[in-house]
């Protein structure tokens, strides 16, 4: 009996120290992964300010771009309609250019037909003119043979008169 009082005073004393030992050894394990969950959150919420960051600057990137694809957007609306403008623009200047070229051919027609109305014209002056110095030729031979003949004239009437 003696024995069995020893053993259960015994288990009565170890008990509580083993148990202490195993509080103690929980404990501290507990405080280690505390600390290391205490760790990991801490490194989950500088990750989550990193990320939260990162969103913040890829919203305003986002808007920059937003803001500039509308300018580009104004600038393409403008550039399309000054287009616009312009093709209307060539397309008057191109009516004014076939016009203006059907107006030199027809006056390079012109040109040439006036060029050969005034070459047959010369041409008709020329036959005119050696005509004109035939028949001067033959008024001034008349004019002789007419002078010849109021000599001979002139010279019967002497003839009668004496």
């Amino acid at each position: 009996m003696k024995k069995i009082r020893i053993t259960t005073w015994a288990m009565a004393l170890i008990v509580p120290l083993v148990l202490a030992g195993c509080y103690r050894t929980e404990r501290e394990s507990l405080r280690t992964a505390l600390a290391e969950t205490q760790r990991e959150r801490d490194d989950l919420k500088a990750q989550v300010e990193d990320a939260v960051q990162a969103r913040d600057q890829l919203r305003v990137q986002v808007d920059e771009l937003t803001r500039s694809r509308d300018q580009l957007q104004e600038k393409f609306t403008e550039l399309a309609g000054s287009r616009d403008e312009l093709k209307k623009r060539v397309d008057g200047l191109t009516l004014s250019r076939d016009a203006l070229q059907e107006q030199a051919e027809k006056l390079s027609k012109s040109r040439d037909a006036a060029a050969a109305e005034a070459q047959a014209a010369q041409l008709r002056i020329d036959e005119l003119a050696k005509k004109l110095q035939g028949e001067t030729e033959k008024v001034r031979e008349l004019q002789g043979q007419l002078k010849q003949v109021q000599q001979a004239i002139a010279e019967l009437q002497n003839k009668f008169k004496l």
